[in-house]
């Protein structure tokens, strides 16, 4: 849909609220800038083929890599950046830090959305909440979100495993930035994430553990004071999933589970909020590396 900004405009707060939070799984929207060709209002998604346990049948290679680029949310958030609803997180403001996102005249809003089916029928009429700066705010607000390896040879959770380690994700910052805020991101056999930051000097310091996480309180953790992070810096984050009959909300313990949207199935991501000077470009401030074959027990 449509801004309808008609200025290049710097935001500095927002919130996005469902109408049926019972079905919503997250929302995510994007500032992205006008094609001439594009059709509003226009569902596109993708049918996934499943077996009679619920589980995604891979398609060929080739076809995933088609598309693959209208798939899921981008890791990397463009200047303007993206902004997501999860059950139990808070608005996020970005002016006690002295920050914003701006937003080029003509841009449009492109909605992200993951819904999980419970028997009823359901119509979501999302809301998006914004506040707007009257000056430009000293520095720029940039939300990272990092993966690790996603594929099924790394991230398969074994049946009836109580501390199955995910990959490890990795985000090394290019330019001097600051850490204002963070949330970790599973689904229904998520265990622990814990953020831990290696210093150019080769300090380390654990910034944020949730040893017990709920996917119904995905809450955003902001630091009592932003952390410098300097150039040369990583953010490492490790976390384990609960697939056996000891987690109340598992839905199949002796099933293996893989990457997916759907809440049955996981995901594991490291969401986190950096400022920066406002001349500054998110794709030059940090890099999302290959863990490798690293584990979280290591």
């Amino acid at each position: 849909m449509p801004t309808g900004f008609t200025k290049d405009t710097w935001i500095t707060s927002m919130e996005i609220k469902p109408s049926e939070p019972a079905v919503t799984h997250h929302i995510c929207i994007s500032f992205i800038p006008h094609r001439p060709d594009v059709k509003y209002n226009v569902p596109q998604w993708r049918d996934v083929v499943r077996d009679e346990n619920g589980v995604e049948i891979p398609r060929p290679v080739a076809k995933r890599q088609k598309t693959a680029a209208s798939e899921d949310n981008p890791r990397i958030s463009d200047d303007a950046g993206q902004e997501c609803y999860l059950p139990g997180t808070q608005p996020i403001d970005y002016r006690p830090h002295h920050a914003g996102k701006l937003i080029p005249a003509g841009s449009d809003i492109l909605f992200n959305v993951h819904y999980t089916p419970n028997g009823k029928e359901a119509v979501d009429r999302p809301q998006v909440g914004l506040t707007v700066a009257k000056q430009e705010p000293q520095n720029k607000y940039i939300l990272l979100s990092t993966h690790g390896f996603q594929d099924r040879q790394h991230f398969a959770i074994t049946a009836n495993d109580s501390n199955w380690a995910a990959p490890v994700a990795v985000v090394t910052f290019l330019d001097d930035a600051k850490l204002v805020w963070m949330s970790p991101h599973m689904h229904m056999r998520g265990k622990d994430m814990t953020f831990t930051l290696v210093y150019p000097d080769g300090r380390s310091e654990i910034v944020l553990n949730v040893p017990r996480f709920d996917f119904n309180w995905q809450m955003g953790y902001v630091p009592s004071e932003p952390i410098a992070l300097p150039k040369g810096t990583k953010l490492i984050v490790r976390g384990h999933f609960d697939n056996s009959v000891n987690n109340k909300f598992n839905p199949d313990p002796n099933q293996t589970v893989y990457y997916g949207n759907m809440t049955w199935e996981e995901m594991f991501a490291g969401r986190t909020g950096i400022i920066v000077d406002k001349k500054v470009s998110a794709q030059k401030v940090f890099k999302e590396t290959t863990p490798q074959t690293e584990t979280a027990n290591n």
